[in-house]
């Protein structure tokens, strides 16, 4: 069974189904390469044939050239992570802008989950978001937009407030909403712990739902244990240690970026008394830079480079190229510092248009 968000719930499908959905793409139908594209990119295959990101943005064309609105939004995502050359990140909003003024649900999720946690460069704004998710609530019952209401609530510190939301989301399939039901059932409106035991008893209901965000808090809290542990208590060290290597490693199997990025940093400093394992380190953070578009693995492999930790031999300036450029594109600051640097001492010339509109203002910003 494959995990798999439509566009309105996050459901399972089998590979019965999966194979429906190839058929119909392959026969031209629009939607079914809008479903293949959103499964192909979900995946991440990195064995197939061809690149599974220019696999994904080919089908989404072929829906999008197929009236599919939604199309223009998945587009519009691959181009706001740098994910389709040129990078051009004005018109990623200009596709999810006309999405939106056709009134596409999917658009109004992405732009609001923009709006509410400041992604793609876009300024957080919470008030806007509440009014844009007021109005949707008005007249719509998708359950997304009960998960978006509550994380407007939690962002404004009403954990109390956000409960019924995130239970109104579960409740319509979005496994997704677990991890902030769990917080929502465990604090008050002030922050403070009022039922640890309602809280974990849904982090674990998540878990079992295939929530990794609800798997991975008992990493953390098997790395909380482990930290209380005194060098005399090895048994219970190594039993800690063993569970949060399993944890994670389960976590990575089903494609959570986090938990990749956590597991790098174990394997690349020997946290938690692992051996240091700088391959391991660095499959880790190929995998949390290409699951989650996380600009911090980006600049973690950049510092593996330069460090000697991994050897790349004659392609190493390639690679620091590349991690520097896919990490600034992803906004990352040591990232886009280090493309401005490397530009200006003549390297990176052919990104030049992108460089100079976008990562060059951006580092002048931050000065």
């Amino acid at each position: 069974m494959i995990r798999f968000y439509n566009g309105e719930v996050c459901r399972t499908i089998s590979q019965e189904e999966v194979e429906s959905i190839k058929a119909l793409a392959q026969a031209g139908d629009p939607v079914a390469c809008f479903k293949l594209g959103r499964l192909t990119y979900s995946w991440h295959d990195l064995s197939a044939e061809e690149d599974y990101l220019i696999t994904a943005q080919r089908l989404f064309v072929k829906a999008q050239q197929g009236g599919v609105v939604e199309a223009d939004v998945a587009l519009a995502i691959m181009m706001f992570c740098g994910e389709i050359e040129p990078y051009n990140p004005r018109k990623a909003i200009a596709l999810l802008e006309g999405a939106l003024k056709q009134g596409n649900e999917y658009a109004a999720y992405h732009q609001l989950c923009n709006l509410i946690f400041g992604r793609y460069g876009y300024k957080q704004n919470l008030d806007l978001a509440e009014q844009i998710l007021d109005r949707l609530l008005e007249q719509s019952t998708n359950p997304w937009f009960y998960d978006l209401k509550g994380e407007v609530l939690q962002a404004r510190g009403r954990y109390e407030d956000s409960e019924p939301w995130f239970a109104k989301a579960v409740e319509g399939g979005v496994t997704f909403s677990y991890f902030s039901l769990a917080i929502a059932r465990g604090y008050d409106n002030n922050g403070n712990l009022r039922d640890w035991d309602a809280m974990l008893d849904t982090y674990s209901k998540g878990a079992d739902e295939g929530n990794t965000a609800c798997l991975h808090y008992f990493a953390l809290n098997q790395i909380g244990e482990y930290e209380g542990l005194s060098l005399e208590q090895t048994e219970q060290r190594d039993e800690c240690r063993g569970n949060i290597l399993q944890i994670l490693e389960e976590c990575v199997e089903e494609l959570d970026g986090i938990s990749a990025e956590l597991l790098g940093d174990i394997y690349c400093k020997g946290l938690y008394d692992v051996p240091i394992d700088y391959d391991r380190a660095w499959h880790c953070y190929l995998r949390g830079a290409d699951y989650y578009c996380l600009g911090d693995c980006y600049a973690k492999m950049y510092d593996m480079i330069l460090q000697g930790q991994v050897d790349k031999g004659a392609d190493r300036q390639e690679y620091l190229e590349q991690c520097a450029i896919y990490g600034a594109r992803l906004r990352n600051r040591h990232m886009q510092e280090e493309t401005v640097r490397m530009y200006r001492s003549g390297r990176l010339t052919r990104y030049a248009a992108e460089i100079e509109m976008y990562h060059m203002p951006a580092v002048e910003e931050q000065k």
